[in-house]
């Protein structure tokens, strides 16, 4: 790929060497040439030193037993002194006595020449500086030359810098070429440790690309590693939990959805049926098997509202707060239950007393439960509604003699998609019994279950309303 990671991640990191093997070869560079100017400074005040302790002997013996020397026994005791000094390949000396110049046999060809071509800089008396000159850049030290009180002339040394500066350009020539092959080898060996490395990535990649919300089954290989890619890695396999999470309770809402629209389907169903087969029952009109249709299918666009609401949380703002006389409830809930033809339901009298709620959401709770007890219960088993005041509370409870609801489920019961029944022709959505804790709890009623081995009881217990 030509803009491949790897292949970048690889660019970027010997671009990032070469850039620091510059700074390094520059500095390098520079190292050596202050190295070798420092070098040539100690040797030109080494010289300097020994000419001080040197001359003065010549000139002691030149002068005689007066001390004073002339011109010319300071010419012969510094000509002596050159001849067992004769000079190096770093440095030049050069005497000055009057108008007379004297210097080593020896030294760096390019000052022995300025020499002789009379060019060679001079110094400052005292100091140790660099001047340039036809030959380069030059390190000039310059002393008096005394003997006791008298001055008798001038010493001057001089070394080139032009070797440091070789010496700086060879080191600088060889780190390049060292650096370059290094380079190209660390750079050819970085990519292929680099497409190693992001491995992980390009599985990372190919995962990504084979995740269908229909198939949310794979996942990058573990990696065992606690570098960022490991993280990554482990990370995307985390978000592909929660999505597979999400898209499973997606697939159960639908099934809920499905579950709980059943219900009034078939109740407004089976009484058109019934109406279209046999008529008119005896006691009942058209007139009331419409009322029936009509009720079903008002509770089954309160259904698809209280799923929504409950997906939503909004349950609580969506439920009506209205007298509601209870034998009216048990009423609804037993033409609902005959709509779904349960067999085995046994409904009990209500009180006469008036509740604050929502008729038709407080029936729907309560058919919930039947419907919730029909299916999760042995066929055979009794379920019946019963009803009773305690203190200021009428208790609705639903009963069956079933074998209980398992213990592994009962903390949970009451969360959405909980459920015992995961498949076959009965599987239940696990919705039921949330929606009757939001319904009943949204009109300020209370839930209670209890369950055993002979059976469970749901309760639902609503304030009496004391000034209807």
């Amino acid at each position: 790929m030509r803009h491949a990671l790897h292949v970048r991640v690889a660019a970027i990191a010997v671009g990032v060497s070469a850039l620091t093997l510059v700074i390094a070869a520059l500095v390098t560079q520079e190292l050596i040439q202050v190295g070798y100017r420092q070098e040539l400074d100690r040797v030109l005040s080494q010289e300097l030193d020994e000419v001080r302790l040197g001359l003065p002997t010549e000139l002691r013996e030149a002068a005689g037993d007066d001390g004073e020397a002339t011109t010319a026994e300071v010419d012969a005791a510094a000509q002596r002194y050159l001849a067992v000094h004769p000079g190096s390949d770093r440095h030049l000396m050069v005497f000055e006595i009057g108008s007379r110049q004297l210097s080593t046999r020896d030294g760096p060809p390019e000052l022995l020449r300025l020499q002789r071509l009379g060019t060679l800089p001079a110094g400052t008396l005292g100091s140790l500086r660099t001047v340039d000159s036809p030959a380069g850049p030059v390190r000039i030290l310059s002393a008096p030359l005394t003997n006791a009180t008298q001055t008798i002339g001038t010493v001057t040394v001089v070394g080139p810098l032009s070797e440091g500066r070789h010496q700086s350009r060879t080191a600088l020539v060889r780190i390049a070429l060292a650096g370059g092959i290094g380079l190209a080898v660390g750079g050819v060996i970085l990519v292929f440790a680099v497409r190693r490395a992001l491995q992980p990535v390009r599985a990372l990649a190919v995962a990504a690309r084979s995740v269908d919300l229909s198939d949310l089954k794979s996942r990058v290989p573990d990696q065992d590693r606690q570098d960022e890619v490991g993280v990554m890695a482990r990370e995307f396999n985390r978000m592909l939990d929660r999505v597979s999470d999400d898209e499973e309770q997606r697939q159960r809402l639908l099934s809920a959805i499905s579950h709980e629209l059943r219900s009034p389907l078939a109740v407004a169903r089976g009484h058109l049926e019934l109406f279209e087969t046999l008529g008119a029952r005896p006691g009942y009109s058209a007139t009331d098997t419409a009322a029936v249709v009509r009720r079903e299918l008002d509770r089954l666009g309160r259904i698809v509202e209280d799923l929504t609401a409950l997906n939503q949380g909004e349950v609580a703002g969506a439920t009506a707060r209205d007298p509601v006389f209870a034998p009216d409830v048990l009423d609804a809930l037993a033409h609902r239950v005959e709509g779904l033809d349960l067999p085995h339901v046994n409904l009990g009298v209500a009180p006469p007393v008036v509740l604050l709620g929502d008729e038709d959401r407080l029936t729907q709770a309560l058919l919930n439960l039947v419907v919730n007890a029909r299916t999760h219960t042995p066929a055979g088993t009794q379920v019946s509604v019963q009803s009773d005041l305690r203190a200021d509370r009428i208790v609705f409870r639903v009963i069956d003699d079933g074998p209980g609801i398992a213990p592994e489920v009962l903390p949970r019961v009451f969360e959405p998609f909980v459920t015992t029944k995961e498949g076959g022709p009965s599987r239940s959505s696990g919705l039921g019994l949330a929606v009757v804790k939001a319904v009943t709890e949204a009109q300020g009623g209370e839930v209670t279950l209890d369950s055993g081995p002979q059976g469970t009881t749901v309760s639902l217990a609503f304030p009496v309303n004391t000034g209807a």
